[in-house]
C-alpha cells in the first residue's frame, strides 16, 4: 500500500494517508485538486490534480454543501513594548569596546559558500515563485468554485429535462442570491450559447491576475452521453483545474 501525504496551510505536512482516506478528504473538501500532494517513489510535491488518476479523483465527487479549508491564520505582530524591549536588550553599553576577533578558517568557507549559493538560489527563487503565486491564486479563487461549478451543472441538467429550455438568471434568482451571499468577489450568470447549448459563466474579481476574466461551463451531448466543458472563457489555463484546459 503507498502512504500519501498532503500539505495543510495551518497543519504542515499531514499523512501518511491510503488512497482511500486521501480521496474521502478530497470528498469532504478537506484537499482539493490544487493541494500539494507526495508519496513514496515521487520526486517533488505535486498539485493533488496530477495523482487524479491514481486516486480515482475522477470517480468522485466534492460535497459541495461542506466549506473549503480555511487560509493559514497569520501570526499577529509583536506589540510596541515588545519591540522597544527587544531594542533596548541589543544596544551596547556605553563606552563599552567589544573586544577584536579574526575570522576563523570555517568562517571563512562558510561565507565563500555562501556567496556562491547566491545565483542558484536566485535561479530557484525565479522558478518557485512564480509557480506559488498561481498556486495561491487558484487556491483563493477557481479551486474554490469547483464544487459551486458541480452543484450549477446539476440544477442546470434538471432544469432542462423538466422545461426542455436553459435556464437563465431569472430561473435561478434563490441559487444567484445563495452564491452571491457566498462569493463575494465572483459573479455568475446562466442562458444559452449560439448553438442553443446550455452554459453558465464566472465573472471573477478581487486579485488583479484574473480581474474581469471570465470562465464558462458549456453543457454538450454526444448522442445518449451528455456532459459539461468548462474550458471556455478567457480565464489563463494556469489558474483552471487541468480538466479545463484546454489540449
Amino acid at each position: 500500500m503507498t502512504d500519501w501525504y498532503y500539505h495543510d496551510p495551518a497543519q504542515g505536512r499531514v499523512g501518511p494517508l491510503s488512497a482511500e482516506q486521501l480521496r474521502a478528504r478530497y470528498v469532504d473538501r478537506r484537499v482539493q485538486r490544487d493541494t500539494l500532494a507526495w508519496h513514496a517513489g515521487a520526486r517533488e510535491w505535486q498539485p493533488l490534480d496530477r495523482y487524479s488518476e491514481e486516486l480515482q479523483l475522477d470517480t468522485v465527487t466534492p460535497d459541495a454543501s461542506l466549506p473549503p479549508p480555511l487560509p493559514p491564520v497569520l501570526a499577529p505582530a509583536p506589540s510596541m513594548a515588545a519591540s522597544r524591549a527587544s531594542t533596548a536588550t541589543r544596544m551596547p553599553t556605553r563606552g563599552a569596546v567589544p573586544p577584536k576577533r579574526g575570522r576563523s578558517g570555517c568562517a571563512i568557507v562558510a561565507i565563500v559558500g555562501a556567496v556562491a549559493a547566491v545565483p542558484v538560489i536566485a535561479i530557484l527563487a525565479a522558478i518557485a515563485i512564480p509557480a506559488y503565486q498561481d498556486y495561491t491564486v487558484r487556491a483563493k479563487t477557481t479551486a474554490g468554485l469547483v464544487g459551486a461549478a458541480s452543484a450549477m451543472q446539476r440544477a442546470v441538467d434538471e432544469f432542462h429535462d423538466a422545461r426542455g429550455r436553459c435556464p437563465g438568471n431569472d430561473d435561478f434568482a434563490p441559487l444567484l442570491r445563495q452564491f452571491a451571499a457566498i462569493e463575494k468577489t465572483t459573479t455568475v450568470r446562466f442562458g444559452a450559447l449560439a448553438d442553443g447549448s446550455c452554459a453558465f459563466e464566472f465573472t471573477l474579481h478581487g486579485n488583479s491576475a484574473i480581474e474581469g476574466r471570465t470562465w464558462v461551463f458549456e453543457a454538450h451531448a454526444d448522442g445518449d452521453l451528455a456532459g459539461w466543458d468548462c474550458s471556455g472563457g478567457d480565464l489563463p489555463a494556469r489558474y483552471r483545474p487541468a480538466h479545463c484546459r484546454r489540449p
